[in-house]
């Protein structure tokens, strides 16, 4: 480190303080990919693996990485399932989604719901850590060899694109008054540009992609925290109108927030409890 002098061989003080290493989580059961991850990049990143979407999530609560590397298929759930789970406890948290099928439609699922990006197995060593070194650069004190390693020389990689930008900032702030217009400002393209790139990118609309994210964290909402009121539930995630809660909700999900309430508590849809009934 600059402004260190030397000590001797041996000593307490003869190494600088190490630096936290950004961590990496790969939730896939073929660990062919944490050692890919490992042999490339296990200098400069701590890289950890999950073989199921319930292990990755108790992972995540209890130390958080920088980056998700996610396979679409494994033994417990989804990824899709997974990334929604993530989604709503760590919007934030950037996530690259894999999967071995190739279905256009878990590639739009996953850009909804907000990956930075999507790849299809069996990935190139070389995409995937140009996608790692793209989402965390590495320590610029690294040197350059940090990003010249031969094995990612050569490999074209989409960037991260203003819609993509545009889908984290949704993720971000999908309780705040969002326009079109405000959030094409500020990835810094025309609106209609923007729509038009946002649906041929993610399969829907903005507006039906605002929607999406709302219900997904009203729903976890109304199942985590029942002394919180169906229309705080509502004002919570972006739905200043009670009865458009209802009818958006509804829509997406074919019940009614508090049907979906009473379900999650073991009741029915008509908000009566299967069990534990006393008669009158």
């Amino acid at each position: 480190m600059r402004g260190v002098s030397p000590h001797p061989r041996g000593s307490a003080s003869s190494h600088p303080a190490k630096r936290t290493r950004p961590r990496i989580l790969v939730v896939d059961d073929d660990l062919t990919l944490e050692d890919v991850l490992t042999v490339f990049l296990g200098e400069r990143y701590e890289i950890s693996t999950a073989t199921t979407g319930t292990e990755a999530l108790r992972r995540v609560g209890r130390e958080p990485p920088n980056l998700v590397i996610l396979d679409h298929r494994l033994p417990d759930r989804t990824g899709l399932e997974v990334l929604t789970e993530l989604r709503s406890t760590r919007p934030s948290l950037p996530v690259v989604m894999l999967t071995g099928y190739g279905s256009e439609w878990i590639c739009a699922a996953a850009f909804r719901l907000g990956v930075i990006d999507y790849l299809r197995k069996p990935v190139p060593a070389a995409d995937l850590l140009e996608v790692v070194h793209r989402i965390l650069p590495p320590d610029p004190d690294a040197g350059e060899s940090a990003r010249d390693t031969p094995a990612i020389k050569g490999v074209h990689v989409p960037l991260n694109t203003p819609v993509q930008k545009a889908m984290g900032l949704i993720q971000q702030r999908y309780w705040d008054k969002i326009s079109l217009t405000s959030l094409a400002s500020l990835v810094g393209m025309s609106k209609y540009h923007l729509s038009h790139r946002f649906r041929e990118l993610s399969g829907t609309t903005f507006r039906n992609y605002l929607l999406e994210v709302r219900v997904e964290r009203a729903k976890v909402l109304l199942v985590s925290n029942y002394e919180v009121s169906i229309s705080e539930v509502a004002q919570m995630v972006g739905f200043s109108d009670l009865p458009r809660f209802d009818k958006v909700f509804k829509r997406h999900t074919g019940l009614s927030p508090s049907a979906y309430r009473a379900l999650s508590q073991g009741g029915t849809a008509d908000g009566f409890q299967t069990s534990h009934c006393t008669p009158c």
